[in-house]
């Protein structure tokens, strides 16, 4: 069996020839690769980095943005915050303000109906003193009607 091995080995031509077509075939190759790389790679490369440094100078500018944007919030928080003291110093005040002009209102209005309570006291009070002459006027008058119905005659006084 080795000798079988021995003799195919011996009877293979080689795997590669060095010989002219060699070179040639390495020439162009050359030549191909500095063809493509002048007309393709080097064109491919820029726009790849061109992209790059755009995509590069858009990230800056967009930190730069937010940094900017940070600020601007801070500084509005900080305004909104004084807005909403303010305002809220300025509703208190108000409701302050409507408390004491509720308070006066009522008091000019309790005084007022305390005022007409009195005088319809007063006016009652008057209308009672004449009533009760009046009644006390009549009740001779009435006595001698109810002494005369009691007795069935006329009573004289």
């Amino acid at each position: 069996m080795p000798n079988v091995l021995a003799l195919l080995v011996a009877n293979e031509r080689p795997l590669i020839n060095i010989d002219v077509t060699l070179l040639l075939n390495l020439g162009v190759w050359v030549v191909l690769f500095f063809f493509l790389r002048a007309t393709l790679w080097k064109p491919m490369l820029a726009l790849i980095d061109a992209r790059e440094a755009g995509t590069a100078g858009a990230r800056e500018e967009a930190a730069r943005l937010d940094a900017e944007a940070k600020t601007l919030k801070g500084s509005l928080d900080e305004q909104l915050a004084v807005a909403r003291s303010s305002a809220s110093k300025a509703r208190e005040a108000l409701r302050a303000e409507g408390v004491r002009a509720e308070a006066d209102l009522l008091g000019k209005a309790r005084e007022e109906v305390n005022a007409a309570v009195e005088k319809q006291r007063a006016d009652i009070a008057a209308q009672r003193v004449k009533l009760h002459g009046e009644v006390m006027a009549q009740v001779p008058e009435l006595a001698q009607g109810i002494a005369a119905r009691v007795l069935r005659r006329e009573v004289r006084s």
